[in-house]
């Protein structure tokens, strides 16, 4: 399986002509994803491919309802008229699932953009038994098949949980807030989808992290990240990271990428530990005494929301301590910015979750030249993100979409 979408061959065989016609077609789709609807000198200019083979090209998307061709939206008078390309695929759907501790959600939209629906199914998940977790996500592909138009077709899922996906992207190899090792989640989906008719789906696991910033960088920062190299820390308990290069995310395949928990940090009193342990929301409870650490530790487990409600209220309160540990977070966090600034090469930095909150009240004294985002957390940032990525998967492969 080949984890970087749109790479132009697998890693089980050589490529071919054909691979070849789809990598070419998967870069106009790419094209008009970011920059929306174009001409075909604009697209020809952009892709090095030549105008001849760029018009085949939009009548095989034309005939795959990828995209549609008509006037510019603002013509002169004067001269030939110019036509426009854009990415269409009203006939297409792609679903995004996140599946985490307090249960599933799943959104649908079609190819083109368009929000289709939403499905929310909550329960507790946790204890490390995945089979109520695997019942749930059954449940909700069986929603997403049923709630589909009949003029429309499911083309691709992503699923997006915490923790570390396996190298081959089909397992959860590790997740702490789930209990889980080695969790097998695809071959599920692809048996429910199977049942429902769909066996023809592009299936995708993905860490959650890696879809929230996915999501952003096509989403509400789209103008603001580009294709800049850009460095997510989010999460909602404790610290989660991805990487975004070019504007995608990096899938290195390795069992610790983007693990930005494990930077070492300096410590007042000149220890050094693990960025985790120092900014973790449970750890910032106690040492402001708002908690003990076993009621923090259990807080945060079940009400993350709650917990940084209590640690925000201590601060608008005036309580000193949690101010002072407040600012030590902070300091911090900025050491492992710049160190994970320093080995990436990144211009942008988003904090997600509590940490956004968090740095909304006090800045991170970052020295590094990096444009550092502070975001107020959102709810569905996950699930959205994982239909930026199913779609994304989709448009790496538009010559199978009809199989």
């Amino acid at each position: 399986m080949n984890r970087h979408r749109g790479g132009l061959f697998g890693r089980a065989r050589g490529g071919d002509t054909a691979d070849l016609r789809e990598h070419n077609l998967a870069l106009v789709l790419r094209y008009l994803r970011d920059n929306g609807p174009s001409s075909r000198a604009q697209i020809a200019a952009s892709s090095t491919l030549g105008l001849s083979t760029l018009t085949g090209m939009i009548s095989d998307l034309k005939a795959l309802e990828l995209v549609n061709e008509g006037l510019a939206p603002t013509q002169s008078r004067l001269g030939r008229p110019t036509h426009s390309v854009s990415l269409s695929g009203d006939a297409w759907v792609v679903a995004g699932l996140r599946l985490d501790v307090d249960g599933v959600q799943a959104k649908t939209a079609t190819v083109g953009g368009d929000h289709l629906g939403s499905y929310a199914d909550r329960s507790d998940l946790r204890g490390g038994d995945a089979a109520p977790a695997i019942r749930m996500l059954r449940a909700a592909i069986d929603w997403i098949v049923e709630s589909i138009d009949p003029h429309r077709t499911l083309t691709a899922i992503t699923v997006a949980v915490p923790g570390v996906i396996s190298p081959c992207g089909d397992h959860v190899a590790r997740s702490e807030s789930l209990g889980w090792s080695n969790i097998d989640l695809l071959t599920a989906v692809r048996e429910q989808l199977l049942a429902g008719g769909c066996g023809a789906v592009v299936v995708e696991l993905d860490r959650d992290s890696a879809v929230a910033a996915l999501g952003l960088a096509r989403g509400e920062l789209r103008e603001r990240i580009g294709r800049r190299t850009a460095l997510y820390f989010g999460g909602e308990r404790t610290v989660s990271g991805a990487v975004l290069l070019g504007g995608e995310p990096m899938h290195s395949g390795s069992s610790g990428e983007a693990d930005f928990a494990r930077i070492c940090v300096s410590v007042d009193g000149g220890g050094v530990e693990r960025l985790g342990g120092v900014v973790g929301l449970a750890a910032l409870l106690a040492a402001a005494s708002v908690h003990d650490q076993e009621d923090a530790d259990t807080l945060v487990d079940r009400f993350p929301r709650d917990a940084l409600a209590a640690f925000v209220s201590a601060l608008a309160e005036g309580d000193e301590r949690a101010a002072s540990v407040l600012t030590s977070a902070m300091t911090s966090l900025a050491q492992a910015i710049e160190s994970a600034v320093a080995v990436v090469g990144a211009e942008v930095v988003m904090l997600d979750g509590y940490l956004g909150v968090l740095a909304s009240l006090v800045d991170p004294p970052v020295d590094a030249a990096v444009d550092v985002i502070a975001l107020a957390s959102h709810p569905s940032r996950i699930v959205d993100g994982a239909v930026f990525a199913a779609r994304d998967a989709r448009l790496a492969q538009p010559l199978r979409i009809r199989n």
